[in-house]
């Protein structure tokens, strides 16, 4: 009789590891799923609270509206010259002259807020790779 117990225990034991292999399988889509309804949910926070990653929650210490608007531009086009980001400005803001959009992508470019990159014979910005990974961190994509 103890034998027969001994081996019913086992083939429970079995098959309690097998289910346990079969949940963990099951609940990780769950859990991406999770994290992803988060990250959304902190995205609708967001654009709620401010109407948008607007450049003041992204960068809350950069106070120059002028560099504010550059930073909302890299935010929805990147690799871009200096001409199509002051154009750009320009039409949100009425006026921009591109002396004074050159200088603040510079004092940009010193505060590690935007990177130059050399294509053809254009320079070309887009945000620095520390400003997108605090993007992310602030939408909950990455810890």
């Amino acid at each position: 009789m103890d034998e027969s117990l001994t081996e019913q225990i086992k083939i429970l034991n079995k098959r309690i590891d097998e289910l346990e292999q079969m949940l963990s399988v099951f609940l990780k889509p769950m859990q991406d799923i999770r994290s992803s309804a988060n990250s959304y949910l902190r995205l609708v926070s967001l654009l709620l609270e401010h109407g948008g990653l607007t450049p003041d929650v992204l960068l809350p210490d950069l106070q120059d509206p002028i560099a504010q608007e550059i930073v909302r531009v890299l935010t929805k086009r990147s690799d871009v010259n200096i001409s199509q980001i002051t154009e750009l400005v320009r039409s949100k803001r009425g006026t921009a002259s591109r002396r004074i959009i050159r200088e603040k992508l510079n004092n940009l470019e010193q505060k590690k807020i935007v990177t130059k990159q050399m294509v053809g014979s254009r320079n070309v910005y887009r945000l620095s790779d520390e400003v997108l990974k605090k993007w992310s961190q602030i939408l909950g994509f990455t810890k």
